[in-house]
């Protein structure tokens, strides 16, 4: 199980009818990889950021009251923010000084930068070298209010 990232988060629905719904990730990367994970964002659905709709955030060692407090409640609390902005408050959050992106798109030098800026690494990594996932997804979730969205 060592090649194995395994940790709880969220699904987040960027829109404007955005939601926030707990999950749990179970997935199998190369073995080197998988221990120098700690926090991550998978993209299993987008070709390009342009096509960005739903995401899943994970941090390992993290359980579902600790993903509510630690991140979707300072999220819901912000009410708008970029990409680049829930990168880094994962990061911030679990304390992980990488996330590590795994998509079939790439971190760009302004998000790279912007990151970098607040302390955060981003790391790309393409969606192939994910060789399987397991997402458990809880049936309630959180919506932003209306006005408010995630980009």
């Amino acid at each position: 199980m060592n090649d194995y990232v395994i940790g709880a988060g969220a699904v987040l629905t960027a829109g404007p009818s955005a939601t926030i719904a707990g999950a749990t990730l179970h997935m199998q990367v190369d073995p080197l990889l998988a221990p120098t994970v700690r926090a991550a964002l998978v993209d299993f659905e987008s070709s390009g950021k342009g096509e960005l709709t739903k995401v899943v955030i994970v941090a390992t060692g993290w359980n579902a009251r600790r993903v509510q407090h630690d991140l979707v409640a300072p999220l819901l609390t912000r009410g708008e923010c970029t990409l680049t902005d829930l990168l880094v408050a994962l990061g911030q959050a679990s304390g992980a000084s990488d996330v590590h992106v795994f998509a079939r798109w790439l971190v760009d030098d302004l998000m790279s930068v912007s990151a970098t800026r607040a302390g955060v690494t981003l790391v790309s990594h393409p969606l192939e070298s994910v060789r399987q996932a397991a997402l458990i997804s809880g049936q309630t979730f959180s919506r932003w209010p209306s006005p408010l969205r995630a980009a």
